[in-house]
């Protein structure tokens, strides 16, 4: 009979184990990792409006009408974590449209060098798929740049080809939201989902990824004029060593 319990007594240790290493994994899974050198603080998306005047034409307004989505990552260090890790750089990738807008065409774009204008919707300043911001000593988004401590990165979401506003009429124009309604455009008609993931990656080799889902515009922009989404709960943004 003795013979018979140690095998068994065995089994039912192995199965104890490797349900504890499947829970283990599982937790790893939903939950990530607790606690990293540096986190997300909050990601601001701020959305507006803006038509580009055409060159070379005979009409006092002769604009193409664009839709921005500015997008914001703040990343701060753990001030609990004893060891002190700097930032080799951030890694944006994987940009995916979830849901198009019924109207225009999403565009990516990463900061210029122009300090007077962070951004331009130029073919030079697109992402094709990545953006990098290097470690460095300071944080300076025009030279795509973040403190090896943490600090601000960003890129933009334009919402292209809505259309052109043609006048002769002597008439104030605003570049933000409202300027959309001259061709009767609706903002639930600019609704998109986006998602991309971010790596960060430490001068120690050490490399966090996650992935980030984000709803724009932000906002009844075209009655409001511009709009604004601070978050803040980063519970879904699940971090995982690579």
């Amino acid at each position: 009979m003795k013979r018979f319990i140690k095998p068994v007594l065995m089994i039912l240790l192995l199965v104890f184990i490797i349900a504890i290493v499947c829970l283990l994994i599982l937790k790893y899974e939903v939950e990530g990792e607790i606690s990293m050198p540096f986190y997300l603080s909050r990601i601001i998306v701020i959305s507006s409006a803006e038509g580009i005047q055409k060159e070379n034409t005979q009409n006092i307004w002769d604009l193409e009408l664009l839709q921005n989505n500015d997008i914001y990552i703040e990343i701060n260090k753990n001030e609990d974590e004893e060891k002190k890790e700097l930032i080799e750089n951030i890694v944006l990738d994987n940009f995916q449209i979830n849901k198009n807008p019924l109207k225009g065409e999403l565009n990516l774009y990463e900061p210029t060098q122009d300090e007077n204008n962070l951004y331009k919707m130029e073919q030079e300043n697109s992402i094709k798929d990545k953006i990098i911001y290097k470690g460095s000593q300071t944080t300076n988004m025009n030279n795509l740049e973040i403190a090896n401590q943490g600090g601000r990165i960003g890129f933009r979401y334009t919402n292209q080809n809505l259309g052109t506003y043609t006048s002769n009429e002597q008439e104030q124009i605003t570049h933000d939201g409202t300027i959309l309604q001259k061709l009767n455009i609706k903002s639930e008609e600019l609704k998109a989902e986006v998602s991309f993931d971010i790596t960060i990656s430490l001068v120690s080799q050490k490399k966090y990824k996650a992935n980030i889902s984000l709803e724009f515009p932000t906002n009844d922009i075209v009655s409001e004029g511009t709009g604004s989404y601070e978050k803040v709960n980063m519970d879904d943004v699940v971090f995982k060593r690579i």
